[in-house]
């Protein structure tokens, strides 16, 4: 499992969409967005994804770290800038021999070749771009295949006999039938079940009686 690190400012500025929306509306907004694509991120591949942000820029009283919608979310500090989280991280995976499981997304020229240095893979902007969006558009086709599926059982099932559909679900909820158990066999209502083809003779006929006359 690769754990993807993200410089999040540096991304905000860099992709289209969310530059806009820190114009139009407010940086936490982009933020907001851009942790939400991460997370749709995460869902589809199942790699760990942290974001770090400089503090300077950070809403007041929110935490220093907290996770949402399953993506880390890390502030810097007034002692600590986000590039340097996002170093000292990589040092300390680098010396614990697994800086390959780690990726950088940044644009940042001087910090990805810092962190390659360490034996880190970065990646660029457009790179996570394309990477998010394949995934979002994995996630939707899983989300829209799923409900179809859902659909056209509830088509199916609509079509059933009221008694079929009322036998299904027992079986669903792992109930037998009502009536066994209460005088009435499984096998029917009396008797061993007949062999296929077979047929019950019918009961001996009686024969009539003979008159005698008696003779004179």
């Amino acid at each position: 499992m690769t754990r993807l690190v993200v410089d999040g400012y540096n991304i905000i500025h860099a992709w289209p969409d969310l530059a806009r929306s820190m114009r139009a509306e407010s940086l936490e907004d982009a933020r907001r967005r851009l942790v939400t694509r991460l997370a749709e991120y995460r869902a589809s591949t199942g790699n760990e994804v942290l974001v770090v942000f400089d503090a300077r820029r950070r809403s007041a009283g929110s935490p220093g770290r907290e996770v949402i919608e399953g993506v880390e979310v890390w502030y810097g500090s007034s002692q600590e800038s986000a590039d340097h989280v996002i170093e000292r991280l990589m040092y300390e995976s680098s010396r614990r021999g697994t800086g390959l499981e780690m990726v950088l997304a940044t644009d940042d020229h001087l910090q990805r070749d810092l962190v390659r240095a360490k034996g880190v893979p970065t990646m660029s902007s457009r790179v996570l771009l394309a990477e998010v969006q394949r995934a979002e558009g994995e996630r939707s086709g899983e989300i829209r295949r799923r409900g179809e599926g859902l659909a056209a059982g509830d088509r199916l099932e609509s079509r059933l006999d009221p008694e079929v559909r009322r036998q299904l679900e027992a079986i669903r909820r792992g109930e037998t039938d009502a009536r066994v158990g209460e005088g009435e066999s499984a096998t029917g209502p009396s008797g061993p079940p007949q062999q296929p083809g077979s047929r019950r003779d019918p009961p001996p006929r009686e024969r009539p009686r003979t008159r005698w006359r008696r003779l004179r």
